[in-house]
């Protein structure tokens, strides 16, 4: 049993008590989070994604997401998932670049039950060969036997085959020279093909540590058996990995080096297109929150700028969607605006994405106040559910590295005005900082 090393009590906005921050010896973390409710969740975030991957496993965070769940030396493949669902459990996980997360959502007289069920896969994963699947030549067909590695591989070609994707993958490299956010999440066919099961362990035994888990427990419990609880059931097996993994270097990239427009072709009828600009840490708050200003504003909801002239009241109709969107990371941000259009108007749609980048740093008053209000009840809508609750923590433990972030939000929204999200623009979103990815129908 792990014995605990630091108790600390963290205000968190919208719920009853501050939440519980427990470290353990072996630097497991606990949140504990009151709200009152009929259901509870028990989550586990691991600090590993595509960030701590190479060029020989790219695609094995998310692979062995898929296999954590087929089975412990406790339990068979599928028993988690059944026994837990038959309790009114919700069950999933999610792989991003700088976490994977798992979850169960049910109903809190089974608490006990699912916090032991959820400790054991995440301590104690067999990944048995049989339900990885065969290696084969990926230049061949995959084989026919249903197994999780032809099941990410179709996962993979599915992705291949969607136009956003295309677009998004091809300026995502292209936005960074070094760093490990470049590559797919998902991998590659090639990779998955003929990654071995001794390898997906490594990469288990090397990241899948206590040190960068943290447990995060929500809705109404006592918290001192909670605590003993989860000190039993986490047993964590192997300190010391049997093959130590070196993942790529990892220097934060804030600023695209070697801006390009990028182009390619499809067998589509329409165009697409995404900008894209790199920026400061999500630990950022204050800068962080800003982009989120910036791309309701811009791009977000029918009322947004960019919506209300290319697709409300345009002059020349030939915007069928656009949209903008921030993404959070640990390493640096994203900030993305994109849109589909009529292919034939591909340069004026180009010219026109640029002329707004120019318009950006232009910010009325009346746009920051809307924009605040949404950011507000977005922020409020994020702790009504224990699954909503759960999320949050989650990404302010795992993204932005500090949990008592959330508890300076609302403050530092409030003091951001027009001049500091021109000073943001300026310093971001300007098109000389910008790649542009485009794919259009083949002639």
């Amino acid at each position: 049993m792990s014995k605990i090393v630091e108790k600390k009590l963290v205000e968190y906005p919208f719920l009853p008590e501050p939440l519980r921050l427990i470290t353990f010896e072996n630097g497991h973390k606990l949140v504990l989070a009151k709200k009152e409710s009929p259901m509870v969740n028990v989550s586990t975030w691991v600090k590993t994604g595509s960030i701590n991957e190479n060029a020989d496993n790219n695609g094995v965070s998310h692979f062995l997401e898929h296999l954590m769940f087929k089975g412990t030396h406790k339990y068979k493949a599928g028993e988690f998932d059944c026994t837990l669902e038959r309790k009114g459990g919700i069950i999933n996980a999610a792989t991003w670049k700088d976490y994977t997360f798992y979850y169960v959502t049910i109903p809190k007289a089974h608490l006990e039950l699912a916090l032991h069920m959820h400790a054991d896969m995440m301590v104690d994963p067999v990944l048995p060969d049989y339900e990885i699947g065969q290696t084969f030549d990926p230049a061949g067909p995959p084989p026919k036997d249903g197994r999780e590695r032809c099941v990410v591989i179709e996962e993979i070609r599915m992705g291949q085959d969607r136009s956003w994707r295309k677009v998004y993958d091809k300026l995502n490299n292209a936005m960074y020279e070094k760093h490990p956010y470049k590559r797919n999440v998902i991998g590659t066919k090639e990779i998955i093909a003929q990654i071995s099961r001794d390898d997906i362990m490594a990469y288990y035994q090397n990241f899948y540590a206590p040190k960068n888990m943290t447990t995060i427990i929500v809705g109404q419990f006592d918290d001192e058996a909670t605590i003993e609880r989860v000190q039993e059931e986490f047993k964590f097996q192997n300190a010391t990995p049997k093959k130590i993994l070196t993942p790529d270097e990892r220097i934060p990239e804030i600023q695209i080096k070697n801006p390009a427009v990028l182009e390619e072709t499809a067998e589509i009828q329409t165009g697409y297109i995404m900008a894209g600009f790199l920026a400061d840490k999500a630990g950022n708050l204050k800068e962080s929150i800003a982009l989120d200003l910036i791309s309701v504003i811009l791009g977000e909801g029918k009322s947004s700028r960019l919506n209300r002239k290319f697709i409300e009241t345009p002059e020349k109709p030939h915007f069928y969607q656009v949209d903008t969107c921030h993404y959070q990371f640990k390493d640096g941000d994203n900030f993305f605006i994109e849109a589909n259009f009529e292919a034939a108007f591909k340069d004026e749609v180009v010219a026109e994405i640029q002329s707004e980048l120019e318009l950006m740093a232009k910010i009325t008053e009346e746009e920051l106040n809307k924009a605040k209000k949404r950011l507000k009840v977005n922020f409020a809508e994020g702790a009504e559910t224990v699954s909503e609750i759960a999320d949050t923590i989650g990404h302010y433990m795992t993204v932005m590295e500090d949990v008592s972030l959330a508890n300076e939000y609302l403050n530092t929204l409030g003091e951001i005005d027009t001049t500091y999200l021109e000073s943001v623009v300026n310093k971001y979103l300007t098109k000389d900082k910008c790649s542009i990815s485009i794919l259009m129908p083949k002639v």
